[in-house]
């Protein structure tokens, strides 16, 4: 294929936990070549590039952006330093920024990354792997075959963390479902009875939200101490309804007029696979699921459920609040 004739440089900002995926999902293929890694930690620095065998470290990655020039770029950073780096690395001419979720901390952060990498000439993706799972995508295509009739209804909840660290996947996930309809109004609460930071940010410690969307579906989503712990979906439809991750222990089960059934799927390498979408994307193949422009709109969400907190009202998008709300929220002492 096309593929094999262009070889991508590859780079890495962040060496943590996350950075190992994003390496391992770029290894082992015959068009891209890892060049640099940049990492603040001099342990980490040296861990990663045994583990991943980077010829090339940096402690700055500015120093790393300038002396390697790489065409595609991870950043495995904290959410406050995306922008920054999005913004450098597209400067630096990157022609992909392959940014993991949140996009940032606030929604002005996400639309000067999108600027940024438009005016260079880049192409940006953010890290919501999970609309490569294999339930996600045989859900989808059940619904698309009217398997549970209509579609009405989506639950989607997860225990552990805040909306920016996994609500993002839950609210990515739940657009999936909705074939990408733009969300038209978001209420939310949150709850954060003391101070807490997370990656970085400030973060609550509950949320839920009620978004409707253009083509009539609802979606009610519960995060972080609120939430049941696994991280699920309930889609719900005239004729049936579809579980995935449930309680249970099943990747998913489907539940009709005909009957239930368990679905045991393949594990799919969700990261691998959206690797491979960039890759095509870079060779001129289709854009990608998860492109800028695509995850500003699971961002806005996002913000919009603490703006809707912040107002005490139904948020009608698009959002007009380019700050973080939450930040806000504390600032003026509404919550600790």
């Amino acid at each position: 294929g096309r593929s094999h004739l262009v070889s991508y440089r590859y780079a890495i900002l962040g060496c943590g936990r996350v950075a190992g995926g994003h390496a391992n999902a770029y290894a082992k293929r015959g068009n891209v070549e890892a060049v640099a890694g940049a990492e603040v930690d001099a342990a980490r620095r040296r861990e990663f590039a045994e583990a991943h065998g980077m010829p090339a470290m940096h402690g700055d990655y500015r120093d790393l952006l300038t002396e390697h020039a790489p065409d595609i770029v991870s950043i495995c950073t904290w959410p406050p330093l995306h922008a920054e780096m999005t913004k450098a690395a597209a400067e630096a001419g990157a022609k992909l920024v392959h940014c993991e979720k949140p996009m940032a901390v606030s929604l002005g952060e996400c639309k000067e990354m999108v600027a940024a990498c438009d005016a260079n000439g880049a192409k940006l993706v953010i890290g919501h792997q999970h609309r490569w799972d294999g339930n996600a995508n045989l859900a989808v295509q059940l619904v698309a075959e009217g398997a549970i009739g209509d579609l009405q209804w989506i639950y989607g909840y997860c225990g552990s963390r805040d909306l920016l660290a996994n609500g993002t996947h839950v609210v990515d996930l739940v657009r999936y479902f909705v074939d990408d309809s733009p969300a038209k109004m978001v209420m939310g609460q949150i709850d954060r009875p003391e101070p807490r930071v997370d990656f970085g940010h400030e973060v609550e410690h509950a949320a839920i939200a009620h978004v409707y969307f253009e083509n009539g579906v609802r979606a009610f989503i519960e995060q972080g101490d609120v939430a049941p712990p696994p991280y699920a979906f309930q889609l719900i439809g005239t004729a049936g309804t579809i579980s995935l991750n449930a309680p249970e222990g099943y990747a998913m089960r489907v539940i009709t007029a005909e009957g239930e059934r368990a679905v045991d799927l393949p594990p799919t390498n969700a990261k691998r696979a959206e690797v491979d979408a960039i890759l095509a994307w870079l060779d001129g193949g289709p854009p990608h699921p998860c492109r800028g422009e695509n995850a500003l709109k699971t961002h806005e969400i996002l913000m919009s459920v603490y703006e809707s907190s912040r107002r005490h009202a139904a948020v009608r998008l698009p959002l007009a609040n380019d700050d973080f709300p939450l930040l806000q929220m504390i600032d003026a002492g509404d919550v600790p």
